[in-house]
This record gives C-alpha cells, sequence and structure tokens, in this order.
C-alpha cells in the first residue's frame, strides 16, 4: 500500500490478496462525502476516487483506503431519521427470529448498531441480552439514551474476544449496510466467526452489486464504500473463514440489498439462495466486461445530467436529500450552488450546513418548500416515494426530477 495524507491506496484485492487489479472508473477528487461544511468557503480536503475489479474473487472495491477514524468517530447519518429503516427494522427483527430461532436469554450483537433503531424491536419483544457496537460516539450516545446497552468502539477480533469473555458466545451477529465499510475486513469477519456460537448464525446486509450494476448506481461509490459486493465475492469471502452461506433473502435498504444468512455448520442452502445465484450469473455480475461497459454508461449520464440541467437554467432548483451518494453525483457532475439553490434533509443535523464540494446550503423542510421551486431535484432517489409524498401533502405541484435508476 502507498501511504499518502490520511489515505492509502491498495495493491492487492481486500478479500482475495490477489495484485491482478484491474481498474474500471475514476470519479475524480472528491471530498469525504459526510464532511459537511460550516460555512460557503470553508477549505477541505479532497481525495482520489476509483473503484478496480479482482477477476479472482469478483470482487468490485475502491482503490483507495481514508483513515477510518476520519471518517467515523463523529457521523451525522441516524439511521431513525428514515421511515424507510424505521418501518423495515421490525420486518427485519421477525426475520432474523425466525431464520435463526433465537430465544429472549441469547446473546444478539449488532455491529455498527448507529441510534439502535433495529435493536429496539428486540427490546418490545422482550429480548434481554442485546448488544450494540458503534465507533460513532456522538451516534452511540443516543443509542444508550434510548436503553440499548452500547461499546463505542469498532468491531474487531480484539473486540469479539473482549465481549465473549464478558458475556459468551452470540447466538446472532448481525451487520447492516457496514461490511462493505471495512478497511480491515479480514479481522472483522474473523471477529464475527470467533463470537458466534456453533449453532449460530450471522447476517450480512450489503447494497447488492447487480442492482449497481443493472440500475447504474455509482452515486453509491464514494470513500466510505470500500467493497461492491455481489453473491458470489460475499460468499468468497466468508468460506475463508469456514462460514457457509444458507439463506438470502432482498431488503429495500440502498435502492437493493441482500441480507445473506451464514452458519459454521454447513446447512442446506434455501431455494431463495440457490435462485439469486442464477439469477446474478445470468445477470453477468461477476464478469469484467459487465464493469468496464458500467464505466461507459457512468459517463454519458454525466453528460445527460448536465445536458437536462443546461436547459433548466433560470428555473429555481431545490434539491432533496443530501445523503452521502448524492454527494459523488454533484462533484461528480461538477454541479454547484448555482444549479442548485438548496437541498432540503429531514436530518437537524446536517440543516444549516453546506454539502462537501459543491457548497449548497442544506435546509429544513418548511425552509425548502417556502424557496417555492419549480422543480424538486430528488437526490436521495432511493427515497423517492417518501419524498414525493411529503412534497405533495404540502401541496407542491410541481415536477420532480429523478436521477437514478
Amino acid at each position: 500500500m502507498a501511504v499518502k495524507n490520511n489515505y492509502n491506496s491498495i495493491n492487492k484485492c481486500r478479500i482475495s490478496e490477489s495484485s491482478k487489479l484491474i481498474n474500471i472508473l475514476q470519479l475524480g477528487k472528491q471530498p469525504l462525502a459526510n464532511s459537511l461544511k460550516t460555512t460557503l468557503n470553508e477549505s477541505e480536503e479532497k481525495y482520489p476516487l476509483s473503484i478496480s475489479f479482482c477477476e479472482e474473487s469478483s470482487l468490485l472495491q475502491l482503490n483507495e483506503t481514508i483513515d477510518k477514524e476520519l471518517l467515523f468517530d463523529h457521523y451525522v447519518w441516524v439511521t431513525g431519521t428514515s421511515q424507510t429503516a424505521q418501518n423495515y427494522a421490525n420486518t427485519f427483527v421477525d426475520r432474523l427470529i425466525a431464520v435463526s430461532a433465537c430465544d429472549q436469554n441469547d446473546l444478539i450483537i449488532e455491529i455498527a448498531s448507529n441510534d439502535g433503531t433495529f435493536l429496539k424491536p428486540f427490546i418490545s419483544k422482550g429480548f434481554k441480552n442485546v448488544l450494540g457496537v458503534d465507533p460513532a460516539k456522538n451516534i452511540a450516545k443516543i443509542a444508550d439514551q434510548s436503553g440499548i446497552n452500547c461499546i463505542s468502539e469498532f468491531w474487531s477480533s480484539s473486540i469479539a474476544t473482549q465481549i465473549v469473555s464478558d458475556s459468551g458466545l452470540a447466538k446472532v451477529v448481525f451487520a447492516r449496510n457496514v461490511i462493505p465499510h471495512v478497511s480491515e475486513l479480514l479481522d472483522v469477519i474473523k471477529g464475527i466467526e470467533f463470537a458466534l456460537k456453533a449453532d449460530g448464525v450471522g447476517i450480512i446486509e450489503f447494497h447488492d452489486a447487480a442492482k449497481i450494476l443493472e440500475e447504474l448506481h455509482y452515486d453509491s461509490i464514494y470513500h466510505e464504500h470500500l467493497c461492491y459486493f455481489s453473491i458470489r465475492s460475499m460468499t468468497y469471502l466468508l468460506n475463508r473463514f469456514g462460514l457457509n452461506p444458507f439463506h438470502i433473502e432482498i431488503s429495500p435498504i440502498s435502492g437493493g440489498s441482500w441480507v445473506i444468512y451464514f452458519s459454521k455448520n454447513k446447512q442446506e442452502e434455501s431455494a431463495d439462495l440457490k435462485q439469486a445465484v442464477t439469477q446474478e450469473a445470468n445477470d453477468k455480475v461477476n464478469q469484467l466486461a459487465s464493469w468496464l461497459n458500467f464505466a461507459e454508461r457512468a459517463k454519458i449520464h454525466q453528460k445527460e445530467t448536465l445536458d437536462i440541467l443546461e436547459s433548466l437554467n433560470g428555473k429555481k432548483i431545490v434539491g432533496f436529500g443530501s445523503s452521502a451518494r448524492s454527494q459523488t453525483y454533484l462533484n461528480y457532475c461538477a454541479i454547484n450552488n448555482n444549479q442548485i439553490e438548496a437541498i432540503i434533509d429531514n436530518n437537524s443535523l446536517k440543516q444549516g450546513l453546506f454539502t462537501p464540494g459543491s457548497s449548497i446550503p442544506i435546509v429544513n423542510f418548511q425552509c425548502g418548500m417556502g424557496m417555492d421551486p419549480d422543480l424538486i431535484f430528488i437526490l436521495a432517489w432511493n427515497f423517492r416515494d417518501e419524498i414525493v409524498k411529503q412534497c405533495r401533502s404540502y401541496g407542491y405541484k410541481g415536477n420532480f426530477l429523478v436521477p437514478f435508476p
């Protein structure tokens, strides 16, 4: 690894350790997606943003690794601000209990538990032994205040050892929408394997590479997301630690994710898993040519975006959803506060700040709608239905622009 200021560039695959990496797409130098600015002209660091592909593991991955403390010690994404996530939490937990056959006395661990939104349903169902692990001290504090036992640390094999020593082995360890963010990936999976009972169940939720490929989600490429897993590459990683996938389900998170279930014992693979693996092969998700084509499509989409905005010159455009993914899109297309007046975001931690790179003010819903926009540009397009409903109920009668899928 070549070490630069606050980041490294990889020279081997993050999971196979093969040195045969093939460059796919360069998205230019970009600020960190969650490094919102307090003032319009605040200076900011920018880092290269590019992806490559490993044919051995089939993993699409970021070439750059930013120091994790810089990314996650103080975090602004709060799970509970999304109604979609809140609604999904109960469904997720019901499915997890059914598949894992865990009971109320079992130890349940969530890695990167954020504000505890996905642990609360366990508490309400009478589970007594629930533990969250999250590095962001500001967010872990929110979880603690709502009655969730939370350790404010990065998950690792050493933290797993400490937890097992204090509390015993876990029946369930789950990690939602986090494993793709992890730089010490092999040590994190080693920790999951160590913490699980012999008959325990592990669950990992990850943004589906097939969705990224098919629907051109290049906006989901940012410095926090180091890996873009397919079922095949996730299976490759788990198998390295003697963990065996046996079931898979669909999640609505990130515009389309998988939830994969695995165990130390080999179990009969479910029909859902077999079907998903077959579909992925048919869609050529694990082929190099598919990703080279993805890069070409991203360049065309960038040009189309700029052409549309050019045609809307003179219209008052307000964005909706200052998500991390929207920062990649805005900065790749060089969109700024000349084209977009402001961006509405329902997360109060972001309101009053400015987007990184593009320097667009982030405002609350009332303020954004009070600007009387001609057009609402839905940047957090994965919450499109929720956003359209909120704007229409306010009385907005104008058009929406949705960049993806």
